[in-house]
């Protein structure tokens, strides 16, 4: 048995939002004037987050792809800064409005409530739902301070995609960042002529 990695199924926004996204981050590491948590992490929303052997990742990913086939693609609108209040440390992030929150929910729970119970008592260890409130994080493990620098900084955001897949993104030891490993597209339930060949020979 290899060593377990760990994985998330997340969304990533379009090249533009990361691009903004990527230059926010810059701006608040500056104002900081020091790194800070998810200074480097390219923009995502996180859906759920699991461990697994690598052997094993294959069969975890084809009940990924199975489910997600099986979701309609959705316009997913940010709006606005927001953050989280927490005794030690706190986050700031972009909000989806409420119809793209509650889109993002619906499609994460029809994936985790749809999982094969074998297969995940099998293959997968800590599976954890991350969707309950779904936002797009600048930066964690901020002090209020720079929770508030960043509130001063930066007052409004508006921007959009239609997400049509859902990403799978593997944790980099070396990088110390996730990276995406795999793209399942949202099929709203349409199987691909390819994959029909294949059982049609």
């Amino acid at each position: 048995m290899s060593a377990l990695s760990n994985y998330s199924l997340a969304i990533m926004p379009g090249p533009q939002i990361l691009a903004q996204v990527a230059d926010i981050k810059q701006q608040l590491r500056i104002a900081i004037g020091k790194s800070y948590g998810s200074a480097n992490a390219e923009a995502h929303i996180s859906l759920d987050g699991f461990d697994a052997d690598e052997n094993n990742y294959p069969y975890v990913l084809a009940e990924y792809r199975r489910l997600v086939a099986e979701l309609k693609p959705f316009q997913l609108n940010f709006s606005g800064f927001a953050d989280f209040d927490r005794a030690n440390f706190s986050a700031f992030y972009i909000k989806p409005t409420e119809k793209s929150a509650l889109e993002i929910r619906e499609s994460a729970q029809h994936v985790m409530k749809g999982f094969d119970k074998k297969l995940k008592k099998e293959y997968m260890q800590k599976w954890a739902d991350e969707s309950k409130n779904p936002h797009m994080t600048i930066g964690r493990r901020l002090t209020r301070e720079w929770v508030a620098l960043a509130h001063s900084l930066f007052t409004g955001f508006e921007a959009g995609f239609e997400c049509d897949a859902f990403a799978i993104r593997k944790f980099n030891e070396k990088r110390r960042q996730y990276e995406v490993v795999d793209v399942l597209p949202l099929l709203g339930g349409h199987v691909p002529s390819v994959q029909l060949d294949l059982f049609n020979p």
